[in-house]
């Protein structure tokens, strides 16, 4: 591929329509374009990009509004003065296809139209302009020379250029243009197809990877909240053994201060509370034996007479009774009652009077009630409370006697053992011993108290963590039956990844033998351009595409085995490279580090040649600039590729002797089509001429600030 020129009109700063020639002329293959810094060569370098790629240039798949409002800030400021608005990059680009060589013109342009931005895209193959089918199938084979992820390895600015092989993504980097430069991005396509495939195949699969990052996740949450629950008991455990100790510490205080002659003040306490239990039975007693004697006494004094007047109120009663009886009860009553029941009631009067004297006779011994007197004449609630009473009283006649003598023999015994708890109670001891013990017992129970709090604060935790994990384990229980019910319906998802991973070897296989290749070149290239005699004696690029240089340096035995006191193998092999284990196991012939240890142990005398890791990261800018060069122009001369090498500040951080190195054997010789975008300050008078006889066309461009736009003349600056 040749860019033979680019003609630019209202982009950005060319205001005016610009056209550069990049053909390669008379075996000079340079085009030097010369400007100081603002007066456009990095926007010759993006318009070069936008016009291949479109909105590919800034990471949009499409004609979204971001791009177009990017593109309308790429358009002049002075194009909005005119009537039509005409912005546009034209390039000419020529394809070698077998010994065909094709022309190609592409045009990106872009218009207003109803104060909307339009943009337009024009492809010719031999002035003849492609439909749509044609524009797709070059814009494939155009991606398929040159991927947009591959612009960069190619068209690159040199102040970023230590970012590309040596940043966080140098390995990807390189991965990507190794695979793309030689063709096996075939395998990564099919690859990305089988995964594809996988998609359309099970629509599961999403699912399915969500089912095992939930699964994955609760798992994960469940082990963390086991082991927070292990670890909250083990405190627990601790904290009770701390308890345990206080406690045991606390009644060792307390036993000495006992010994000693005091009283705890739990043995204080139940002192005065027997002694208030007594006192109060005390007074409950006296007040007992008061009640007794006031209440109760007197009626034992006359119990005879008590009888008697139980007595005399029943006979009242009777006689009370009788009387009523007596006073209702008559003959005429006695008739009326027979009548009433058709019984015989033609007798005489005197007759039913007999009978009503009879039936009184019956009822009540009138012989008894002559000699009956009243004498209380008591009301009814009087006779109620003194029957209770004297009841009451008769009928515990006998018992009164000893309850009260065990009542008075009680008083006797608490009086005896108030005296013996008031003199343990005033028992003494010294006040700084008291004080000792005090202060020691407030102290430890503090530190009890503040043990306690802590076990039931960790106790409650364990609770909720407990709660928790019945609730992850729940949710576990269900993310497993979903995760293992999907994985059953993925037999043909894991015969891909089975694929998948044949291919992978197979691009292992495949780049083995390049990787080799790309190693020999560079090492021949970057000494040639380092041009520093033993700094860098190999390359090694691993499986994962990591890059590492390597110097042959002599160790003797005894800085081996301190290398490997001081580091041990896993810090070795990051210090010094895995080239330099391998080095070892090679010399001494073995497979593992115990060998290897107990053999250089036995080698006493011994020094050997070893691979040793040259940290990239303590090259200055420069070596790394020439490092990366010398790496891509070794994937570039490995590959057989031939496209265009477009390079901005091409001599960023190299000093003078390495870029007369640069300049003689790099640039000339890294492609058949080289565009150097540069200031006077790196291609100076001296460089020029180092320069000037591999260059075919030569520009400078110049910013005009009163009119705001670039101008274009034919040559270089006046060096």
């Amino acid at each position: 591929m040749i860019i033979n020129s680019i003609t630019l009109k209202n982009f950005r700063s060319y205001e005016d329509e610009t056209t550069f020639s990049f053909t390669p002329k008379d075996n000079k293959n340079i085009t030097l374009i010369g400007g100081e810094n603002g007066a456009g060569k990095s926007t010759l370098f993006e318009a070069i990009k936008l016009c291949i790629y479109g909105p590919t240039t800034y990471g949009y798949l499409g004609e979204n509004y971001n791009y177009l409002t990017k593109i309308k800030n790429n358009i002049n400021d002075n194009a909005f003065k005119s009537k039509n608005i005409e912005c546009y990059i034209n390039l000419n680009l020529s394809f070698k296809e077998g010994t065909q060589i094709k022309q190609y013109h592409l045009k990106r342009s872009w218009t207003y139209e109803h104060k909307k931005i339009h943009e337009n895209f024009i492809v010719s193959l031999n002035n003849k302009i492609l439909d749509d089918e044609g524009k797709l199938y070059f814009d494939k084979y155009l991606k398929s020379i040159i991927p947009p992820s591959l612009f960069d390895f190619f068209f690159f600015d040199g102040e970023d250029l230590s970012d590309f092989f040596t940043g966080k993504s140098a390995n990807s980097n390189l991965k990507e243009s190794i695979l793309q430069l030689f063709n096996y991005d075939t395998f990564d396509v099919l690859k990305k197809q089988l995964l594809s495939h996988q998609r359309l195949e099970s629509k599961s699969i999403k699912k399915l990877e969500e089912a095992r990052n939930n699964f994955e996740q609760l798992s994960i949450s469940s082990d963390t909240i086991q082991n927070e629950i292990q670890n909250l008991k083990n405190t627990v455990i601790s904290n009770e053994e701390i308890l345990e100790n206080l406690i045991i510490k606390r009644t060792r205080i307390e036993e000495d201060f006992k010994n000693s002659g005091g009283l705890l003040e739990s043995e204080k306490a139940s002192l005065n509370s027997q002694i208030t239990k007594l006192e109060n039975e005390r007074v409950d007693i006296n007040q007992y034996i008061k009640e007794f004697c006031n209440d109760t006494l007197p009626f034992l004094l006359v119990t005879n007479t008590l009888k008697e007047m139980k007595i005399q109120i029943h006979k009242e009663e009777t006689l009370n009774s009788y009387n009523n009886v007596k006073d209702k009860l008559s003959g005429s009553i006695i008739k009326r009652s027979l009548s009433k029941h058709n019984l015989d009631s033609n007798k005489s009067d005197d007759i039913y009077n007999e009978v009503a004297v009879t039936i009184l006779s019956d009822m009540f011994d009138t012989d008894d009630l002559k000699n009956v007197s009243n004498i209380l004449e008591l009301s009814q609630e009087q006779k109620n409370l003194i029957s209770f009473t004297t009841n009451k009283i008769l009928e515990k006649e006998n018992s009164y006697a000893p309850k009260i003598h065990t009542k008075f023999k009680r008083i006797s015994q608490i009086a005896a053992q108030l005296k013996i708890l008031r003199e343990q109670l005033n028992s003494t001891i010294s006040e700084d011993l008291l004080n000792k013990y005090l202060e020691s017992i407030h102290y430890i129970n503090e530190e009890i108290n503040n043990v306690q709090n802590d076990i039931a604060v960790t106790k409650s935790n364990i609770e909720q963590k407990l709660d928790s994990l019945k609730n992850t384990e729940y949710h576990l229980t269900r993310a497993k039956n979903t995760y293992t019910n999907l994985l059953q319906t993925s037999n043909i998802l894991d015969m891909s990844s089975s694929i998948i991973l044949y291919l992978d070897e197979l691009l292992n296989n495949l780049t083995r033998n390049k990787i080799q290749l790309i190693q020999d070149e560079f090492i021949k290239i970057f000494s040639k351009i380092i041009r520093k005699t033993n700094y860098v004696n190999s390359i090694i690029i691993d499986d994962n595409f990591n890059s590492t240089l390597y110097i042959n340096k002599y160790y003797s035995t005894t800085e081996l085995l301190n290398i490997i006191k001081n580091l041990g193998f896993e810090e070795l092999v990051k210090k010094y490279g895995s080239k330099f284990l391998e080095d070892l196991y090679t010399h001494y012939s073995v497979k593992n580090n115990k060998d290897l240890e107990e053999k250089i142990t036995n080698d006493i005398l011994g020094s050997i040649n070893l691979s040793t890791k040259v940290n990239i990261t303590d090259f200055s800018n420069g070596e790394k600039q020439i490092y990366i060069l010398c790496l891509i122009w070794a994937i570039i001369k490995s590959s057989g590729v031939e496209i265009p090498f477009i390079i901005d500040t091409p001599y960023a951080r190299i000093d003078e002797t390495h870029r007369n190195a640069l300049s003689n054997n790099y640039l000339p010789n890294i492609s058949k089509q080289v565009i150097i975008l540069s200031t006077n300050k790196e291609i100076d008078k001296e460089l020029y001429k180092v320069v000037k006889p591999y260059v075919c066309d030569e520009y400078l461009l110049l910013y005009n600030t009163k009119l705001r736009k670039t101008e274009v003349k034919n040559g270089y600056f006046e060096v």
